[in-house]
């Protein structure tokens, strides 16, 4: 269901059915069938990528209007005043507001147009030369780099880790764009890098998931399997709720006080506090008690006592719309969590297939931590897979070199 133009956002595979309703929730089923396939190694015409937590990302190639190589952030892409640069100079121009990410963009700049791209493509810096740090973690030997959460580490005398060693940048390519104007431009899953020229200044790192290196449990796949069907048949009791909550969310007038667009604030907040759906009865008080406190704030923020009793009004509405769809809020928690639980048995399989090492950075040193998740393509759409009680715990909570 997240397809999307131009990578700026994916969404969550649970989140799909806040998102777009019964059909958000049944495209998640579609995606996980195809994830069975994957896991048993069979055919399957999905794609998957590891997501990787690098900053800033970086857009770049040829420019179809001018035929020259460019590069810059995001924002190539406005309609309005795009930022894209055709040289270093260009880049001091378009970005003076942040001095890092210029020079950032400057070094990608340097070296990313001697790979000889074809086209757009799109990728996250992992590190330039002052960012890489030599450290012992573990008993081994490592070449750190920390772009944003995430530190990744990588054994000085592995094969990569020498090329590390003597790179000037590093970077993930993960998407390609086609269309003929960089404004209105398609994204696409992944980006040819076997065919771009290697220099030793820059390491392009592959983010394709090594799926032929998995050895799933035939028990594993079995409980995927029964998850999947069990959430198939709870998406289709679920679907006329879904669908109702979808209709009533919205970020203007009465429905941006409505309960169903605090919905996806409270499971962010629930994870910042490191909580998981446990149980339901549990959820269902904490939703009303997030809700209650969130229309506090905004009846406080009115100061005339006409705007103060609307929202008022709009606060014992949505209340009163919790306690009457009761059951309905119960069934669509309980969906919630098994899809959340379906999703952590494959990524529990995943997270051992990658070479580099991930830490977070605590007070008390360093602590493994898992990849960031997986990106899940499949006939146009993408759909991210992540341990949101942990990557995005730690992305909420811990400093990030970049904001």
């Amino acid at each position: 269901m997240a397809n999307v133009v131009q990578l700026k956002h994916l969404e969550h595979i649970e989140d799909e059915m806040f998102n777009w309703g019964s059909e958000g929730c049944h495209a998640s089923v579609r995606f996980m069938k195809e994830l069975i396939k994957m896991l048993g190694k069979k055919q399957s015409s999905a794609f998957m990528q590891t997501k990787w937590d690098g900053a800033p990302s970086v857009v770049c190639g040829i420019d179809p209007a001018s035929g020259l190589f460019f590069v810059g952030n995001k924002s190539v892409f406005n309609k309005s005043g795009p930022k894209i640069a055709f040289s270093e100079r260009d880049v001091d121009v378009l970005y003076p507001e942040q001095e890092g990410l210029a020079i950032k963009l400057k070094m990608a700049y340097r070296y990313f147009s001697k790979l000889n791209i074809k086209g757009v493509i799109q990728g996250d810096l992992m590190f330039t030369q002052e960012d890489k740090k030599y450290e012992r973690i573990d008993g081994e030997e490592l070449i750190t780099f920390r772009p944003n959460t995430i530190t990744y580490g990588i054994p000085k005398d592995h094969p990569i880790g020498r090329e590390v060693d003597v790179a000037k940048i590093g970077v993930v390519f993960h998407t390609h764009y086609t269309g003929s104007d960089l404004s209105t431009m398609s994204a696409g899953p992944g980006a040819n890098v076997k065919t771009l020229v290697k220099i030793p200044e820059c390491v392009v790192i592959e983010n394709d998931t090594p799926m032929n290196d998995i050895n799933v449990p035939f028990s594993v796949i079995n409980q995927f399997t029964n998850s999947t069907s069990k959430i198939e048949r709870m998406c289709q009791i679920c679907g006329v709720f879904l669908n109702e909550l979808v209709a009533n969310m919205g970020t203007t007038g009465d429905q941006k006080f409505h309960v169903a667009s605090f919905i996806k604030q409270f499971f962010n907040s629930e994870i910042r506090e490191g909580r998981a759906v446990q149980n339901i009865q549990t959820v269902m008080k904490s939703f009303g008690s997030f809700y209650h406190t969130k229309m506090l704030k905004e009846i406080e923020k009115v100061k005339s006592d006409k705007g103060k009793t609307q929202k008022r009004d709009l606060l014992y509405t949505g209340l009163k719309y919790i306690e009457e769809h009761e059951r309905e809020f119960a069934a669509m928690f309980a969906l919630y969590k098994e899809m959340q639980i379906a999703k952590k048995l494959v990524i529990d399989q995943l997270d051992h297939l990658e070479t580099f090492r991930t830490f977070v950075q605590t007070d008390n040193g360093y602590k493994v931590t898992t990849p960031e998740g997986y990106v899940l393509h499949h006939e146009g759409d993408m759909i991210k897979l992540v341990n949101r009680l942990e990557f995005a715990f730690n992305n909420f909570n811990i400093q990030k070199q970049w904001k």
